[in-house]
């Protein structure tokens, strides 16, 4: 029906108009409850403003949210919340940020639109808050949202309006507070080296960075069989686990002993360390309760599974060879511990002295000395007055 109406009209263009004019399905419902709303087609025949983008917006999109790795992202990448659509997302609101949206005018007639938000506990502000557009031109604005009064680790959710005479353009607004943001990990090379990296608070307060390790890895030989139905609990089903290492057919057997005081610990494995074309997978088990506390199945043998602040002395590593090249595969088994106690060959050179709502401050770290020929982990621990709130895994190659 609006292709028939508007054969000019983009697939993205289209879209738009049937999420800005929809209607609630229940009277106050919200985004969660019901997306943009009810499809109403008259209305989105004429939705007055249109959120279009094509296919060099979809690669810089990708690029951004990490799932593409190629030469031009860097030309192309951008934060994934400014794609330009007809609604407002993000994932990881640390106190405030910016998005920005272009709006076109598919309308006959010049208007003048003015901005209005309804976001229970989020303050959202635009810039320009109203413009005057003629037909077919197109206007660049930037929302600026920030937690006023929304609890943290949930999301808000609500719409924002751009209001003319003649139309109402409404958009799904949401967004998950959180109380601090920083990297998972960040990663190096070199016995010697530097990185830095951006820290985003959600509070004012108090903020220390420490440094802990760098911890060359424990490294362990193992081989494993194939395993032929290329099914983990069927292996796991195979098992004699009257005494350990437990016999089973395409499972080895391995223990991860993290010490009292630990951090996080990591296991590892890495195709450059197997010998051949192998798929291997990681299961890891806490001995003390018996339940799994971490896997890793990818279509390589590139798996890995941590464990932050551990509660269990022994850990259970199951190393299952879903597809040998072979009958076996030989493999290098890795692990590290590291210590929740500050120290090592890690620094932080450089912190924010303390937290702003909404601010942002850079972290920098430095490591010299480590070990040559194999690979460590350390971490940067980030805290308040009460404590841990969060960790940035360090890890650095010499191999």
């Amino acid at each position: 029906l609006l292709t028939d109406a508007h054969p000019g009209w983009s697939p993205m263009a289209i879209k738009s108009a049937m999420m800005t004019t929809g209607y609630d399905l229940l009277s106050g419902a919200d985004p969660f409850a019901q997306g943009a709303g009810h499809v109403d087609p008259n209305s989105a025949a004429d939705p007055g403003l249109v959120y279009d983008h094509g296919f060099i917006d979809w690669l810089g999109f990708l690029c951004g949210t990490g799932q593409l790795q190629a030469s031009y992202c860097p030309f192309l990448g951008f934060d994934p919340s400014d794609l330009n659509v007809a609604s407002i997302s993000i994932g990881a609101l640390a106190g405030s940020q910016t998005v920005t949206r272009t709006v076109t005018s598919v309308s006959d007639e010049t208007e003048n639109y003015e901005f209005s938000a309804a976001v229970p506990g989020i303050d959202v502000v635009a810039s320009p808050s109203s413009f005057t557009i003629n037909p077919g031109e197109t206007v660049t604005f930037d929302l600026t949202i920030t937690n006023a009064t929304a609890p943290t680790g949930s999301y808000a959710a609500g719409f924002v309006y751009w209001t003319s005479g003649s139309h109402e353009v409404r958009s799904p607004v949401a967004v998950r507070p959180i109380y601090f943001d920083a990297p998972d990990e960040v990663s190096g090379s070199g016995t010697d080296g530097a990185v830095s990296f951006d820290v985003n608070f959600g509070y004012s307060g108090d903020y220390t960075a420490a440094a802990h390790g760098l911890e060359p890895a424990t490294k362990t030989d193992g081989n494993v069989g194939d395993d032929p139905e290329n099914d983990i609990n069927a292996a796991l089903g195979t098992c004699d686990f009257s005494s350990f290492p437990f016999a089973c057919t395409g499972i080895t057997w391995h223990l991860a002993l993290p010490p009292a005081g630990t951090a996080l610990t990591r296991i590892s494995l890495f195709d450059a360390y197997t010998d051949g074309n192998d798929d291997l997978d990681l299961y890891v088990f806490s001995n003390c309760s018996g339940a799994q506390v971490g896997g890793s199945g990818s279509g390589t043998s590139e798996e890995q599974v941590d464990i932050l602040l551990p509660d269990c002395p022994v850990y259970l590593v199951a190393v299952h060879g879903w597809q040998t090249d072979g009958p076996e595969a030989n493999y290098t088994l890795f692990d590290w511990s590291v210590s929740a106690t500050p120290g090592g060959n890690l620094s932080v050179d450089g912190a924010p002295a303390s937290a702003t709502l909404g601010g942002t401050g850079t972290v920098d770290i430095s490591w010299s000395g480590a070990a040559g020929g194999t690979k460590h982990l350390g971490a940067i621990s980030h805290s308040d007055s009460g404590g841990l709130i969060d960790l940035t895994a360090v890890s650095v190659d010499t191999d």
